[in-house]
């Protein structure tokens, strides 16, 4: 398998660990809201993939005012498929030889994940407090039952990424706990990750588009004050004011 298709591998286990299915006949199956994002799927597929994936589309998949369109991505290429239901145990783990993957290959089997799975979520305004005053107008994570999050924060970190602490939340009865952890916006930026969804991506953007991380701190005004004292100019006045006997 050549580097551009290992990295499509990758990338398909990825999004496979994350919302993907093989059902029981053995055709993978993937719903989406985000036409890119099946777009992206499909050719991943078509660079692996003995036959290629098709997308069919739905106007209105389910009854409801708050239904929206949906893309499903589909593949049959049976062999394939056999592999990553194999490989994962039927999603129960992540395999040990994406931990020896180059770091592209990892990049893209995280993009995937967080392609398939993650989320980009927006703060909103708390006792008076506007997150967009400082830009810290969204973060992003992962949210799973999977037994295999602490794996995949492992791969994460390899390749660069800053991750915060592993929070568990209660689900419905019956239902295992979820565990949900934060990615530093900044580390995914300077890691070079990308999402292949537009409305994802654009947030991470908008985020970054203020500039480096000081300017935007939680009272920016007051480190811009401390900064402008420690300036050439103001540090030599005080050495002057010093030296007259003014200070």
């Amino acid at each position: 398998m050549g580097q551009s298709a290992g990295k499509s591998f990758a990338y398909i286990l990825g999004v496979y660990l994350g919302d993907g299915c093989v059902n029981a006949r053995g055709y993978y199956y993937q719903n989406t809201i985000d036409q890119d994002f099946a777009e992206a799927v499909k050719q991943a597929f078509d660079s692996i993939a003995a036959c290629p994936a098709r997308i069919t589309y739905t106007e209105k998949p389910a009854k409801g005012r708050n239904c929206s369109p949906q893309w499903t991505v589909l593949c049959s290429d049976h062999p394939l498929l056999q592999r990553l239901v194999a490989d994962t145990d039927g999603k129960a783990r992540i395999p040990e030889y994406v931990f020896g993957w180059d770091r592209e290959s990892r990049q893209q089997f995280v993009i995937g994940l967080m392609d398939s799975e993650g989320f980009v979520a927006a703060n909103h305004r708390h006792r008076g407090y506007d997150w967009q005053a400082t830009n810290r107008s969204f973060y992003m994570g992962y949210k799973s039952c999977d037994p295999w999050v602490p794996e995949l924060m492992r791969v994460m970190e390899s390749i660069g990424l800053r991750l915060g602490k592993v929070g568990h939340e209660a689900n419905k009865p019956g239902r295992k706990p979820s565990m949900r952890f934060h990615v530093k916006m900044q580390s995914w930026i300077d890691s070079g990750c990308r999402f292949n969804i537009a409305r994802k991506q654009a947030r991470v953007d908008e985020w970054g588009s203020v500039g480096p991380y000081e300017r935007r701190a939680l009272h920016p005004r007051k480190r811009r004050l401390t900064s402008e004292t420690n300036t050439p100019d103001a540090v030599a006045l005080a050495t002057v004011m010093i030296e007259s006997g003014l200070a």
